[in-house]
Parts: C-alpha cells; sequence; structure tokens
C-alpha cells in the first residue's frame, strides 16, 4: 500500500477511537455540542418567565423544551442561592404568614415572611405549620439583626419569643407584609388559588421563594 494512503488510512483510524458511536446505525461520529445542550440564555429566559408567573409545563411549549428541564433548571438554582442578611439597621419589620399546600390539598404548608416596611424588601422566611415552634425557627434568623421595632397581628406565636417592648400587634400594622404575600400570589404560579399549578415536593416551595424574593430585591444577579 501507497504510504500516503497508509498514512491517511491510520489518521481516520485514530479519528474514529475519538469519537462517538451511534447506538442504533453503529456509524462513528464526532459533535463538538451536543443536539440537546441548551444556552445560558435560553435557561436564564426560562427562570425569568418563572418568576413571571409561568409554570412549569407552560414555559415548556413556549420554548419548545421539556418541562422537566425547566424544573431541573430551577431546582438548581434554588439550591445554589441564598438570601443575603441585611446589615444596615431595619427601622420596623413585619411579620405574616401565608399558608399553601404541596402535593395534594391535605399537605398544608405555611409559610412566615418578615418585610422591612421602609426598606421595601423581604427580610427572610420560614415553611413549616403554624406552631410557635416554627416562627421561633424564623425568630433565629432574625433576632440578632438590628431592628427598632416588629409589627404583626395577634397570632400567639408572635407574642412570645417577640420582646413585648419592640413589639406591636394590630392588623392595620400588617399592611405592607399583605401587599408582599399578594406579589408572592400573583409572581409564582403554584401559590395562586383555585390554580391548577401546585408544588409537587415541598423542597420546591422554599426554592422558589427564595429566588422570586432575591428577584423583587433586586439581588438575584442570575437574571443580569
Amino acid at each position: 500500500m501507497d504510504v500516503k494512503v497508509l498514512n491517511i488510512v491510520k489518521t481516520v483510524l485514530l479519528i474514529c477511537d475519538h469519537d462517538n458511536k451511534c447506538k442504533k446505525c453503529v456509524y462513528r461520529y464526532t459533535v463538538e455540542k451536543k443536539s440537546d445542550l441548551k444556552s445560558d440564555e435560553t435557561k436564564r429566559l426560562a427562570l425569568e418567565m418563572y418568576l413571571e408567573g409561568l409554570g412549569f409545563r407552560s414555559i415548556g411549549r413556549i420554548l419548545k423544551i421539556s418541562y422537566g428541564s425547566v424544573y431541573k433548571w430551577v431546582k438548581e438554582w434554588g439550591e445554589k442561592v441564598s438570601l443575603p442578611k441585611s446589615t444596615r439597621p431595619i427601622e420596623m419589620v413585619e411579620l405574616d404568614e401565608m399558608r399553601t399546600y404541596y402535593y395534594v390539598k391535605k399537605n398544608y404548608c405555611w409559610i412566615w415572611i418578615t418585610v422591612d416596611r421602609f426598606g421595601k424588601r423581604y427580610v427572610d422566611f420560614v415553611r413549616g405549620d403554624r406552631s410557635t415552634q416554627t416562627f421561633k425557627k424564623l425568630w433565629v434568623k432574625i433576632k440578632d439583626l438590628e431592628v427598632n421595632g416588629f409589627c404583626s397581628d395577634y397570632w400567639k406565636s408572635y407574642s412570645e419569643p417577640i420582646p413585648s417592648e419592640t413589639h406591636c400587634e394590630a392588623k392595620a400594622e400588617t399592611f405592607t407584609i399583605e401587599g408582599y404575600n399578594a406579589r408572592i400570589r400573583h409572581y409564582l404560579a403554584q401559590f395562586r388559588r383555585k390554580s391548577k399549578c401546585y408544588s409537587k415536593a415541598i423542597h420546591m416551595i422554599g426554592k422558589s421563594l427564595k429566588l422570586l424574593m432575591m428577584k423583587l430585591n433586586n439581588e438575584l444577579t442570575i437574571l443580569n
């Protein structure tokens, strides 16, 4: 065999050794980029649509992708981020709780939320039942912040850990956080009343809330 031809054959065989092989037709092929690999722009757009009130299936239909991929991206982003702690004094923190459910309507989950009234931002949250023990988990997160006062309704769980001298109990003093609760129901499909969207797993409630709160606080750099 001609030396030149022999060298060409060797080169082809060497390339084939590093290529992929199709499982159906057994032919080898080289792919620089997987056909199912989505761009960062597509992922960012999917997250933005999710935080604007669309469900996973709706996003999948619009972007012509699997809704499971959208779920996976939101889950991964929710695991990576955390609400930044406030480093400046807060004049007034409002506290409230809202109810949602996961998997079936009998599985209630309560979200305990804190909002900076004058800073116009979410401070922190926890999820659980409506007991004092759940609120104490939230109190551990916020008690060391420099806060001048707390406002809540008359729910008994608030009065136990919060010092009475800094605690104002009045339904009329929770007007800011009531509006912020409404924003959550507006921007996350699974929190809406009478909606077909709902969280299939309880951990997705926390991940979704972190992402939304950071977005509304202008702290979610993923969307920049």
